[in-house]
């Protein structure tokens, strides 16, 4: 079986296309920093003329996130390791939770899959990706108790996860209602939010919700349990109630209003310096 070797992972070359190909064929043997990732889907997404201020059913979305760049963010996430901490300690923490059924919402290449299914090897895993990969399915063939679907179902699992996924989307707050709707009474849901302007894919309109996200979940029906050690990012939510998605509207008008206050210079700054790294 021919492959293709990018930083020691070898690929066959029958789960990509010729253009994955010869994109992947580009890179040095040298795994690059965080910041090269973010300026090289900066390119990709300017390179396309997408526009993060206009609605996205009228622009590309679909070829960006379809783009190799995102095989190389998953390689690169596979090696790095502050994103295998973060998917260790999130994993660890639904293993104390004694959670089986769980649902990886945008699980992509499959990290965060393939670390849960290793800490918790009885748990049953579905990735929900909007937009799936060959090669992202190529790598959980042999992970019996992982499987991707096209859709979430309600009231179906232990705990959701949603790792960067909120700030990609124009309505963030539809999609938490969904995914509370999606995990069963008192199951837990895992937030790894990031409204900041790192990189053009995370969308302003989503910044308001940067220090008023567990406001707004609250009033999904979500109690705030905190963040995971090792994961500081991740914030952790009980689903102590059935979602009420014009409640959650209300709030969210209220954050629209005052989350461009409390987004101050500086506290963007502070995260700037602590979070170094996306995981997908």
């Amino acid at each position: 079986m021919e492959t293709i070797d990018i930083w020691g992972e070898k690929i066959p070359r029958s789960v990509l296309s010729q253009y994955e190909i010869d994109y992947l064929a580009t890179f040095s043997k040298n795994i690059p920093d965080v910041h090269w990732i973010w300026s090289e889907m900066d390119r990709v997404w300017n390179d396309l003329k997408l526009d993060n201020t206009k609605p996205l059913s009228d622009q590309r979305i679909a070829d960006y996130y379809g783009h190799p760049i995102w095989i190389v963010n998953g390689l690169f996430t596979k090696f790095d390791k502050v994103s295998k901490d973060h998917r260790f300690a999130i994993a660890k923490f639904l293993e104390k939770q004694g959670v089986v059924n769980i649902a990886d919402y945008g699980g992509g290449f499959g990290e965060m899959a393939i670390t849960l299914s290793e800490v918790l090897p009885n748990a049953d895993i579905s990735i929900i990706e909007p937009y799936p990969s060959k090669l992202g399915i190529y790598r959980l063939q042999n992970f019996t108790r992982v499987r991707q679907v096209q859709e979430i179902t309600n009231n179906s699992y232990d705990a959701v996860i949603a790792q960067d996924v909120l700030e990609h989307v124009e309505d963030p707050v539809l999609l938490a209602f969904q995914l509370t709707e999606a995990v069963k009474k008192s199951g837990i849901i895992v937030f790894a939010n990031c409204f900041y302007p790192y990189i053009n894919c995370h969308l302003p309109s989503t910044f308001h919700l940067r220090h008023t996200f567990s406001f707004v979940s609250k009033n999904l029906g979500l109690k705030y349990l905190g963040v995971i050690k090792g994961a500081y990012h991740a914030q952790v939510y009980r689903k102590v109630a059935e979602p009420n998605l014009d409640r959650a509207r209300a709030a969210e008008n209220i954050s629209r209003k005052v989350g461009g206050m409390v987004n101050s210079p500086l506290s963007t700054l502070i995260s700037k310096v602590k979070r170094r790294i996306f995981v997908r």
